[in-house]
């Protein structure tokens, strides 16, 4: 069904949109572990059309789609490894590596989900809907009035991996090919080469060809040529980095700073979800956040991936139509694959959430056969039992898992007294309660930032804790804004004239936090966002220093004001035992 598109006030406008730009954290462990009741499967025949809305406060319109899935009078099966058994083991391999074969049987595969009728749950149309309707409000969370949302949060990984298990599921049968598998598109491999159709930096030639099952005219128009290379942080108005050089290692550091410093299950899958969490009236105390790898890496191919001159950059650029682009599920093989790749790094606790909460969530797809089937989050979390690997793709991840990146040219040594002398600035100390003074951030605000020592640890820690078992993290306290504004959030330390022209592959960048808004008019957010900081201080020699100077550069579209009430930097213990028992 066609988008229906509405114009509305300039003022009226909540952007819900994923960002073209990253979050890195923003739950205290405790309430990743704290237990409440696991989500619910939803009732399909409770559906409301899915609302999306516009980021950019000069495109005043909302897209309004009927994403509700087919419902059946038919028994719901639960799911089982008995009931779906590995028929034929599904290797996933680089896009940029498929031969003629296999592009050829990938079209033909695509050609053959197109053809279904619309109302068949096997169809590309109910496919890509399957995706809108649990990611822009369709479906309500069992008997309660609150907005279901597979994003932003622990259950963003497990979603998608079983949403690519049983669209590959059908795909193969509808090829009568048990072995049949995806590929996955190799964004994140930054190796350069002339040879244009064989990197995976950029999209593969053959989802540009028109007139196939694989093409779709809704995308960026200068970025599908196969020359051009994927730039991840695409909200960047970098003018330094326009040579493939400095794209890839601005590439290489956010892919650094989102899979390898992000070293515990919240930091890099989000924070907690369970039954009744409201994302539209979250609070500092259990605003569940989405981690690293979703608004870092995987919203901004999102967003370079979608057409600028449609309504909300669809396709890929707005959760309602992403999954009508065909490359959209080569796109989530690679954000599953970095999953995968992420639990086998060194250092911290690298292990997916333990809480009955997060093990026992429920979900809904549809399999091969047109059965309605119920699934648990804990089902995804063996690719082995799902009969699915990746073929490695080990000199591309060594870039980035081996990145190092450097203090920028000029800003050796501590700058607090450059900061101090020669714009005044002040220390921002951590806020004691929710009653702390707002401080509005401007466009940018720089900060002196006292850091820790283990005597201010707190008295929840512990004296046998290694150093090597504790990370620096900042916490931008009270983060205060509207819920219908898109806000960008760059956050840099020893840099006190950083802006939105400053470079992101220097040692200096912490990374950055997207805040993906709510169409909820008057609701407002009020939450913490953490960053891993330990890394850039030792690469730039600070970690002794009694302060470190912060920087916040704000990008937000339509000019509201962005407030905080505090910011700190504590340790965190990495290890798994101080972890799960920190609730």
């Amino acid at each position: 069904m066609s988008p229906i598109y509405l114009t509305m006030p300039a003022h009226s406008l909540a952007a819900a949109f994923f960002g073209l730009a990253l979050i890195l954290h923003a739950a205290a462990a405790a309430a990743f572990f704290a237990s409440a009741e696991p989500l619910k499967a939803p009732d399909l025949r409770q559906c409301q059309k899915a609302v999306a809305t516009s980021p950019n406060p000069t495109d005043n319109t909302t897209m309004v789609l009927d994403c509700c899935l087919p419902w059946y009078n038919r028994p719901l099966l639960d799911f089982s490894w008995d009931r779906y058994p590995v028929q034929q083991q599904k290797i996933r391999r680089p896009a940029h590596k498929a031969d003629a074969d296999y592009i050829a049987k990938l079209n033909r595969a695509y050609e053959l989900m197109r053809a279904l009728p619309d109302d068949d749950p096997r169809s590309f149309e109910v496919q890509a809907n399957m995706h809108c309707a649990f990611c822009n409000g369709a479906y309500k969370q069992l008997d309660t009035n609150i907005t279901l949302q597979v994003h932003f949060s622990w259950f963003f990984m497990p979603w998608h991996r079983l949403y690519l298990y049983f669209h590959e599921r059908i795909l193969a049968s509808l090829l009568g090919d048990p072995s049949f598998a995806l590929v996955y598109w190799n964004w994140d491999n930054q190796i350069l080469s002339n040879d244009t159709d064989h990197i995976g930096n950029n999209m593969p030639r053959y989802f540009t060809v028109k007139d196939t099952p694989l093409y779709d005219a809704k995308r960026d128009r200068d970025h599908t040529p196969a020359s051009e290379l994927v730039r991840i942080n695409v909200a960047s108005n970098v003018t330094t980095t326009d040579t493939p050089e400095e794209i890839a290692q601005e590439n290489l550091n956010i892919l650094y700073q989102s899979l390898v410093t992000a070293n515990t299950a919240d930091m890099f899958m989000g924070g907690a979800y369970r039954q009744g969490t409201d994302l539209s009236n979250s609070s500092v105390t259990d605003a569940p956040l989405g981690g690293s790898l979703e608004l870092n890496v995987h919203s901004g191919i999102h967003y370079w991936t979608g057409d600028p001159n449609r309504k909300l950059r669809s396709n890929m650029g707005v959760f309602t139509t992403a999954a009508r682009d065909p490359i959209f599920y080569a796109h989530h093989a690679n954000v599953d694959r970095l999953w995968d790749v992420w639990t086998t790094l060194p250092g911290g606790c690298r292990k997916d959430p333990t809480d009955e909460d997060f093990l026992e969530a429920e979900f809904l797809f549809y399999d091969e056969n047109k059965n309605l089937v119920k699934v648990k989050a804990k089902d995804a979390l063996d690719l082995s039992k799902m009969g699915v690997s990746y073929e490695a793709a080990t000199e591309g991840d060594d870039l980035w898992k081996n990145f190092d990146p450097k203090p920028a040219a000029g800003n050796e040594g501590s700058q607090v007294q450059y900061a101090i002398d020669q714009m005044g600035v002040k220390e921002v100390s951590a806020a004691l309660d929710n009653t702390a003074k707002a401080i509005n951030l401007g466009s940018n605000f720089t900060a002196l930032v006292k850091l820790p020592t283990k005597s201010t640890m707190g008295s929840g820690s512990s004296s046998e804790v290694d150093d090597e078992q504790l990370d620096e993290v900042l916490v931008i306290q009270g983060v205060d804004m509207s819920r219908e504004d898109y806000v960008n959030l760059k956050v840099f330390v020893n840099m006190p004239t950083a802006d939105t022209k400053t470079a992101i592959y220097t040692a200096e960048y912490v990374g950055s936090a997207s805040i993906v808004p709510s169409p909820d008019a008057g609701k407002r957010l009020f939450t913490n966002v953490a960053m891993e900081v330990g890394d850039n201080l030792r690469r730039l020699g600070l970690d002794s220093e009694e302060y470190v100077v912060v920087t916040i550069v704000v990008d937000s579209f339509s000019g509201s004001p962005v407030t905080i009430r505090g910011i700190k930097i504590e340790y965190r213990s990495t290890m798994c035992t101080a972890i799960s028992s920190s609730a």
